[in-house]
């Protein structure tokens, strides 16, 4: 289905796609040049039709007309060549009509062409771009107001930051209140307006942040300082929490679970990427009913003996800092490139499964738990202890991770959820490698109503099942570049024989 101009997208045409096997960079010249030609073609198509209709007329009524064409022919022979006429005159206005559809595919294909290399928003981008400089050189004053108020401005800062947070937040003012239809009308519009702007937002903050406490900083400017002073007020005020960082990890059954029942995937293999990422619900306290900090290792043995795992980390089930580590500090943490206990408490459920440096492992993470598995795979020393088999992020902030080179990548954002900016950086700017592939929707651009809804929501735009669908267009849709990656990694999900263990982590000092 391809979407007109001045129409809302169909979701499909809602999908971009950065990174892969193939070019990730555009040649904007050449893809103008390709654009004329095709509006080129359109012109010269039209005029095909317009002459097959000038042919249709002179075969009807040729010369003086058709009593003077045919007086020495036989009756006969002018009835059959005044019905080859008609005959021709309707092939050559069905041609006129073909050359006419071809000619508007042209103009269409000329725009989508000018779209793909931004030239048909060019005006808006360039207003977006100079908003966005506004937007940043705000937030980095108001960043740097709150690091100048000292200790009380950063503990109001932190108990707020985070790059899980905002999610959590959001959704929680939007979930009650007196006036539930109001807060979500307003929050629905903010959400919206906020979107296109949120990395500059947290750029100019973070930016602003560590400005003001270079020394909490550690010399690190943008999100990143920010993030570490965040992260150290996180873990130095006494009503917040403490220094230790240690973790423990606990495997756990059926009569942890709040409905008494692992959840029903555990003993089966996930068919696809998209199956093994929708799993990760079943981790989260309040739609699976597992235990708060639970992660999940999935041992398969296919057919020829050869075993493979996955590890299916969820995101921030708490914007304070608590007993475990799936909260705002570990948040701010991970984006501060920091020791975090959301990575320790995996490594250590990686030792407790006894997983064999030459079995792969898939990394599943979404949110906090998909920035966790990117550090954690992008760690010095980490790919020589463990064969990495690919990872997934939903939601994640991972745009300042390098990834190690043969590992394939799927990163899956939206504007819309905001949390996948919490680094500072868009969609467009994560990076692009032949493994490493970013697929980016945005919801309010579809003409589907339950993408236009999500817009409207950090919370509905942030979860799961958002970006499951997201990837379902992206592989429906056929691009090699996400198949390509989708294809390395499904094999290894599933296989003849499947177990799952769950670990319940919790900070050693909680």
């Amino acid at each position: 289905m391809v979407s007109p101009p001045d129409a809302p997208l169909a979701p499909v045409d809602t999908v971009t796609v950065y990174g892969g096997a193939g070019p990730s960079v555009v040649d904007l010249d050449s893809v103008r040049r390709a654009a004329a030609l095709a509006t080129r073609a359109a012109d010269d198509l039209r005029a095909a039709a317009v002459r097959c209709l000038g042919v249709s007329g002179d075969l009807v009524a040729p010369g003086a007309g058709p009593a003077e064409a045919t007086r020495w022919l036989p009756v006969e022979a002018v009835g059959e060549a005044m019905a080859r006429a008609r005959a021709l005159e309707a092939a050559a206005e069905e041609a006129a009509r073909c050359l006419v559809a071809s000619a508007d595919r042209c103009d269409l294909l000329g725009w989508r062409l000018l779209r793909a290399a931004g030239l048909y928003l060019e005006a808006e981008s360039t207003a977006q771009r100079v908003v966005g400089a506004l937007v940043t050189a705000g937030s980095f004053g108001a960043g740097a107001a709150f690091g100048g108020l000292g200790w009380a401005g950063l503990a109001g800062v932190g108990v707020v930051g985070g790059a899980g947070m905002a999610g959590h937040v959001v959704g929680g003012l939007l979930s009650g209140g007196a006036s539930r239809t109001v807060t979500g009308q307003l929050g629905a519009t903010a959400t919206r307006g906020l979107a296109p702007f949120s990395d500059e937002v947290l750029t100019g903050m973070g930016s602003g942040v560590a400005l003001a406490q270079p020394r909490l900083a550690q010399g690190r400017s943008g999100v990143a300082g920010g993030a570490g002073v965040l992260a150290h007020v996180a873990r130095e005020l006494p009503v917040l929490g403490n220094d230790d960082n240690g973790v423990r990890v606990t495997r756990i059954g059926a009569e942890d679970f709040a409905d008494g029942a692992v959840p029903a995937w555990s003993d089966s293999g996930a068919r696809s990427v998209q199956e093994a990422l929708s799993r990760i619900d079943s981790l989260y306290p309040e739609q699976g009913g597992a235990p708060a900090g639970t992660v999940a290792l999935q041992k398969v043995t296919g057919a020829d003996g050869a075993v493979s795992w996955t590890v299916l980390i969820p995101g921030t089930q708490s914007a304070l800092p608590a007993e475990h580590p799936w909260d705002g500090r570990t948040d701010v943490e991970l984006v501060a490139g920091q020791a975090d206990g959301a990575t320790a408490a995996v490594e250590r459920a990686l030792t407790d499964s006894g997983v064999g440096p030459a079995e792969p492992v898939t990394f599943v993470g979404h949110s906090l738990g998909g920035i966790a598995a990117a550090a954690l795979v992008s760690r010095a020393g980490f790919a020589e202890r463990y064969r990495v088999g690919g990872l997934i992020t939903a939601g994640s902030p991972t745009g300042q991770l390098t990834t190690p080179t043969g590992v394939p990548v799927l990163h899956l954002e939206t504007p819309e959820e905001i949390v996948s900016h919490a680094d500072g950086r868009s969609a467009s700017e994560n990076p692009r490698t032949r493994d490493r592939v970013t697929v980016v929707r945005s919801l309010g651009d579809s003409a589907s109503a339950a993408d236009r809804a999500a817009s409207g929501s950090v919370v509905q735009a942030h979860a799961v099942a958002t970006h499951v669908r997201t990837l379902d267009l992206a592989l429906g849709v056929g691009d090699p570049r996400v198949t390509d990656v989708a294809d390395r990694i499904s094999p290894q999900l599933d296989g003849e024989v499947v177990s799952t263990t769950f670990y319940r982590a919790e900070r050693s000092g909680g």
